[in-house]
């Protein structure tokens, strides 16, 4: 009985092997809970992390730009839609006028003008109504074309290349189209596109 005891405590002592010189465990690699090979550390995880994270920003960024470019793109249009319409009602409001009823339309020259131009229309109403009804006369225009030649949304000014007919007709006289091409500068105001600047660019000649 004792020495069945003993031969089992032998032969469960580990002794030196061939493999483990001087009696040291053998070293072997990692494994994970399941017997592979175990997980790369924290470093080599956060290097693929950082991939993804980078082509990310890069995706946002040139979105962002794009959108950027995009916006100011959009801005410009509109400004120039907006101008070019509140011009070419300029260019009418500013070449109609009824010598039966001049301050009506007085009010629309000084309603479609800012700056200098407003100005000037508001110093000389007493003059000018004097002068449509003493003339008694009566015009009215037609756009025949208009263009934006520049626009800055940002500044909120543009310029305005714009043809118009002119029909003149003197009280009991038969009626004279007048043409001519106007330079106007627009400035943006919180009542829309007005008049800042006007210039004839050809002498207007009667068809």
């Amino acid at each position: 009985m004792n020495t069945d005891v003993a031969g089992s405590d032998a032969d469960t002592k580990a002794g030196p092997t061939a493999d483990t010189p001087d009696g040291a465990a053998p070293v072997e690699p990692a494994t994970g809970p399941d017997g592979g090979q175990a997980p790369p550390g924290p470093l080599a995880r956060a290097l693929p992390v950082a991939a993804v994270v980078a082509a990310v920003l890069a995706l946002v960024l040139g979105g962002l730009w794009l959108f950027a470019l995009n916006s100011d793109a959009t801005q410009v249009a509109q400004a120039r839609d907006e101008a070019l319409r509140d011009a070419r009602q300029a260019v009418i409001n500013l070449n109609t006028l009824d010598h039966k009823d001049a301050q009506k339309g007085l009010d629309l020259w000084i309603q479609s003008s800012a700056g200098s131009v407003r100005d000037e229309f508001v110093s000389n109403r007493d003059a000018y109504a004097k002068l449509v009804t003493d003339q008694k006369r009566t015009t009215a225009a037609t756009v025949t074309d208009a263009a934006v030649t520049e626009v800055d949304p940002r500044a909120g000014t543009a310029r305005v290349l714009a043809g118009v007919d002119v029909t003149v007709t003197p009280e009991g006289g038969q009626p004279a189209v007048t043409r001519q091409r106007i330079e106007l500068g627009m400035v943006r105001t919180d009542d829309g596109w007005k008049v800042d600047a006007l210039e004839p660019l050809v002498t207007p000649g009667t068809g």
